[in-house]
This record gives C-alpha cells, structure tokens and sequence, in this order.
C-alpha cells in the first residue's frame, strides 16, 4: 500500500524538477556570447544559437564538417552531433 503512494509522489517531483530545470535556461546576449566564446575556444565557428527540449543548441563548423553542439544549462558541452 506504502508503495503505492510513494512511487507515484516521486515520479510527480522527478517530473517537476525536469520542468524546472528547463525553464532555467534562457538565451539572452549574454549567454549567448558565452556559448560562442565557449566554443570558439574549442575551436569551432559557431553560426546560430538556440534552446531546444530545455538545452542550448548551437550550429557549429569544425575541419570543414558540421555539427550540432548541445551544452546544458552550465554551458558545459553534453552532446556533439554530426549535421545532416
């Protein structure tokens, strides 16, 4: 019976603390030249900037190829995708 109330109560909070963490991440100038500096200095060109599923989104070139660079809130680098 306990664990019927308290698996749902947990999944309610895993869930709200999701959405609020994806509502903290805005792209204002500021961060937006943050996310470039940050990878410029890992030697990418970066083009257009965005937040997409609560994550920042950058379309960069490298070595002639392009890529998708997602950073989190932190503007740590979490996903390098090669673009189509």
């Amino acid at each position: 019976m306990l664990r019927n109330i308290i698996l749902p109560a947990v999944l309610v909070c895993a869930m709200s603390v999701g959405a609020h963490a994806a509502a903290e991440v805005k792209l204002t100038d500021a961060n937006t030249t943050k996310i470039r500096s940050t990878l410029t200095e890992q030697g990418y060109k970066v083009g257009k900037v965005k937040i997409e599923d609560g994550f920042y989104e950058a379309y960069v070139r490298k070595d002639g190829e392009r890529y998708e660079v997602v950073l989190d809130g932190d503007f740590t680098v979490v996903k390098v995708k090669q673009a189509d």
